[in-house]
């Protein structure tokens, strides 16, 4: 996929940077970045997946670690049809008939001979798999929860890492509170005025543009992971993201 022209108003896709990166020779730091970073955001959605299909925890991280290797290794995104659009949809495809493989070859790849490529924080993923709603939930459904929090919380990292640089990190740690939905209805704006100094109408000002630049945060996210992003594409995958956390 060549990248978008100078006026583009999207970042280069993760479809994008990914297919570059596999292109470039092993060992640089640009290289094992982008790798890590691509892998430990899709690595949890994955394990989820293959946890609620009924793998045990050692053959879902034996599945999930010997997918990125494979997945890597041949730059699968690279052959990828462009008719396959959005990226989650294209690595769980992958990732399905990867499962399929592996049982059929009777799980060659096994816990005594596992090779880590990147540094992953397994028994976490254990942990979090454990907390996960004890309901009826499909390995797909599941999937989509795990994906969609996965974009909330890069895209709040890069507000806060935007927030920082613009010298706004003091004012982002009084209001993050109004950014969790779940915490929303009990933050106080009595106290982040007194935190900041400003008048309560000057703090829901200040939530207003706050959630406006993260309502954008999270677009850009959203729109790295498809391949040739459009608004409407954006929309429907920020109504998918929703429907997902419901």
């Amino acid at each position: 996929m060549p990248p978008p022209p100078p006026t583009s108003r999207f970042p280069l896709t993760q479809w994008t940077v990914m297919v570059r990166v596999c292109q470039t020779a092993e060992g640089s730091a640009a290289r094992e970045k982008a790798l890590a970073e691509f892998c430990q955001d899709y690595w949890y959605p994955l394990y989820a997946f293959a946890r609620r299909a009924g793998h045990s925890q050692h053959d879902a991280e034996d599945l999930t670690q010997s997918f990125f290797r494979y997945f890597l290794a041949n730059n699968i995104l690279s052959a990828a049809d462009r008719g396959l659009g959005r990226l989650r949809t294209f690595l769980l495809a992958v990732f399905r008939r990867h499962i399929g493989d592996e049982i059929d070859r009777r799980m060659a790849v096994k816990r005594g001979g596992r090779q880590c490529f990147v540094s992953l924080d397994l028994p976490g993923a254990e942990e979090q798999y454990a907390q996960e709603p004890q309901d009826p939930a499909t390995p797909e459904s599941l999937f989509e929860r795990s994906w969609a929090l996965q974009v909330l919380r890069g895209a709040l990292r890069s507000l806060e890492e935007e927030e920082q640089q613009a010298g706004r990190g003091a004012t982002l740690v009084a209001l993050r509170p109004f950014l969790d939905p779940e915490s929303a209805g009990c933050a106080s704006t009595a106290e982040a005025a007194a935190r900041l100094g400003l008048s309560a109408d000057g703090v829901r000002q200040a939530v207003s543009r706050l959630r406006r630049r993260f309502r954008d945060a999270l677009r850009r996210h959203i729109s790295a992971t498809l391949r040739d992003p459009s608004e409407t594409q954006i929309d429907d995958e920020l109504a998918a993201l929703q429907a997902a956390l419901r």
